[in-house]
């Protein structure tokens, strides 16, 4: 009887996680000014970073990359909780379960940040071409690191919902999490820069993975807490 019940409770929050997703899709196409001003802004960025550094080296490249990426993650917060009326998170709290929420807020920003990373990558290969010896190795890099980044923004977004400058609330909050997965993913992202014939990788992603999935159960377990409040 437990385990049937148990088997239900999860059906329900995968229905209720499939549903919010697709609900934040539908008001993401709806107000497409939004997406399309992330995307302006991406563009206009890499075009000043262009026009000013018309030849960089691997490193500097580097630098740029993850300037522009962190301040395109951080302004994706308010599509996260701090874009929600108060009123319709009263209403989901008499419909859904605090996990389904908590989990297709992640989801989305993981969408939404993603394609943000992919544009990003061409942009800064096409304006700026470089020769990155482990060029796949450092997307990936980059793509460990943005689903951290992910995490830990949504996760502060419904922890400082409510105050004063939240989305500076959110972003001052973060910052101690963040920390350790910067610093392993430019250490892992240096090693793509340099021709080594076998450079390891693993032990870096094991780490940033480690660091996502520890993220992830946090976020999940406290939003329980926030959510009753």
């Amino acid at each position: 009887m437990y385990f049937c019940c148990s088997k239900f409770m999860q059906t329900q929050i995968t229905k209720q996680i499939k549903q919010l997703f697709l609900k934040e899709l539908r008001v993401e196409f709806k107000n497409k000014y939004a997406f399309w001003s992330l995307l302006l802004m991406l563009v206009i960025s890499v075009f000043i970073i262009y026009t000013i550094q018309k030849q960089a080296s691997n490193l500097v490249w580097h630098s740029l990359f993850y300037v522009v990426l962190i301040l395109g993650v951080v302004q994706n917060i308010t599509r996260s909780f701090l874009g929600e009326q108060k009123g319709t998170l009263l209403y989901y709290r008499f419909l859904v379960d605090a996990k389904a929420l908590i989990i297709s807020k992640i989801l989305y920003q993981y969408f939404i940040n993603l394609i943000f990373l992919f544009v990003l990558f061409i942009l800064m290969n096409f304006w700026l071409p470089q020769t990155i010896p482990h060029l796949g190795q450092y997307f990936f890099t980059a793509f460990l690191f943005m689903l951290c980044c992910s995490t830990v923004f949504t996760f502060n977004s419904a922890l400082s919902y409510g105050a004063k400058n939240s989305s500076l609330v959110a972003l001052v909050l973060s910052m101690p999490l963040l920390i350790p997965s910067l610093l392993v993913c430019l250490k892992a992202a240096s090693k793509s820069l340099i021709l080594l014939p076998h450079p390891n990788f693993y032990q870096d992603w094991l780490v940033l993975v480690l660091l996502l999935v520890i993220q992830l159960v946090l976020s999940i377990t406290l939003f329980n807490y926030i959510w009753k409040e």
